[in-house]
Parts: C-alpha cells; structure tokens; sequence
C-alpha cells in the first residue's frame, strides 16, 4: 500500500525527464505513487517519461493540467493525492535509490515534522564538495531552522499539512520561489526535517536565473528576517517586487539550456 504520493510536474522535458523518471522507477522502497503532470507539452517528453515509468505499472499515472503554469500543476497533483505523504520532484534531478524510503523513515522518526528537505548536491556523493555542501546546509537549517533550505525538487510534506496550510494556490502566490512562500506556510504546521543522508542531485542547466530567482539583497533579507515578519516579506515586500519585474511563474517555462541531458 501506498504511504507517498511523488507529484512531478513538467513542460517540455524531452532530452531530461526519462532520466529522472528512471531513478524513480528504480526506488527501493516502493511505498509510493507517481503523478506526472503534462503542463501543456508540445515536444516528446510526455513520451520519454510514459515509456521510463512503465516498470511503476499502475503505480505511475500522467495527468494532463493544459493551464500554464507549475503551481496549477501542483494543484491539480496535490488534488489527487490520497496518501499520507507528499513528495515534490522536478523532470531535470537526479533522485538516488533510498530516496523513498529515506523520506518515510524521516517522518516516522520525527511525527510532529511537518515536512522533510533533501539537501541537493551538485558533485558525487562522498566528494569533498559534497560533504562541505551538506555540513553548509546543515548548519544553515540549524541556525535558520524557520526558513527553506531546499528547493521545489528537494520537497516532501505531511498531505494533512501541506492542505492545512492552502496547498499550492496561484491566487495567493502566482510567482517564482513558490517552493520557499510554500515551506513559510507550511512551517506554522511544524518543523522541517534536514538530514546529512537525505539528498538528491538537480542539474544546473540554467544559464541565467534572473527571471526565476531573487536578488542577492532579497535573500539576505529573507534570511534575517524574523519569523513573525514572513508573511510581510512574502505578500507585501517581495511579491511586489517579483510582480514588478515579471516574476511570475511563467518565467519558469522559459528555457535556455541543452536539448538533451549531458
């Protein structure tokens, strides 16, 4: 039976989402479902990822959400979801096999845990960067153990919470770095959960993340600010200055990297 529910939203992932769908294909624990959300693909990505879920038989499942934009898609996932737990994945990370079972054992040993983050490495697992990145994390989610540490591909939720705290609702947040006003919400739920074990691996395809991320002076800002002041740093500072610039969620459909997977 089903303990978790992966939703994994995409758009036009030809070349990146059958790699990634493989590494979940392959998990070693498989108490968990996987919804693929076909955001309004045109190339042969929903293909690609049709084919590399099939070894999840009915296990795995494709919805089609037409209406742009990733937090629709995570809506109409979350909408779906009838298992305890809620993982978030992206098409271009790379997830390794314990992944699953790392997160349920997380939430297991830590019941008043409103989410668990998987710390996100760039470089292999016992390489010298790899260690200094996790010990970076680790003392960061210590010292700032209110804010979000890990992106929308390193996420995983208490269903009952994450729908607690509003789901993903584009009325209430229509912009990039849903992944860190989502954690705000959901923290008032309970704590989050980082662990040195607990990782996965997003690519940097990106070349320019401008449109997708914030300033340098934003996030320091985030980062000292107190608890109490977060929903004026969301709703009132830093929306305002995402919808300024653009910032909407849309820009995360723009693409400027390789076709293909290295």
């Amino acid at each position: 039976m089903s303990s978790l529910t992966i939703i994994l939203p995409f758009f036009n992932e030809e070349g990146w989402i059958d790699k990634t769908v493989q590494t979940l294909a392959i998990q070693s624990d498989i108490r968990f479902r996987l919804l693929l959300i076909d955001n309004g693909s045109t190339d042969n990505g929903t293909e690609q990822a049709r084919e590399a879920a099939r070894p999840l038989g009915s296990r795995a499942e494709i919805l089609s959400c037409p209406t742009p934009g990733k937090i629709h898609a995570m809506a109409l996932g979350l909408s779906r979801v009838e298992t305890a737990f809620v993982g978030i994945c992206d098409a271009d990370t790379e997830y390794p096999i314990d992944y699953v079972k790392r997160i349920l054992d997380l939430f297991a040993g830590n019941p008043e845990a409103a989410s668990v983050m998987a710390i996100d490495l760039y470089a292999p697992l016992e390489s010298a960067e790899s260690r200094k990145r996790t010990d970076f994390i680790l003392r960061k989610s210590r010292r700032f153990s209110a804010k979000c540490h890990a992106g929308g591909y390193a996420q995983a939720y208490r269903t009952d919470a994450l729908r607690a705290a509003g789901g993903f609702d584009v009325k209430r947040w229509p912009y990039v770095l849903e992944d860190h006003e989502i954690v705000h919400r959901v923290m008032a739920h309970g704590r989050a959960i980082y662990d040195r074990d607990h990782v996965c691996f997003p690519s940097e395809r990106r070349s320019c993340r401008k449109a997708v991320s914030w300033t340098r002076a934003e996030r320091l800002i985030y980062r000292y600010t107190p608890r109490f002041a977060l929903d004026w740093y969301f709703y009132t500072f830093l929306g305002r200055r995402l919808a300024a610039r653009n910032g909407t969620g849309d820009a995360l459909r723009m693409k400027d990297w390789p076709a293909q997977r290295p």
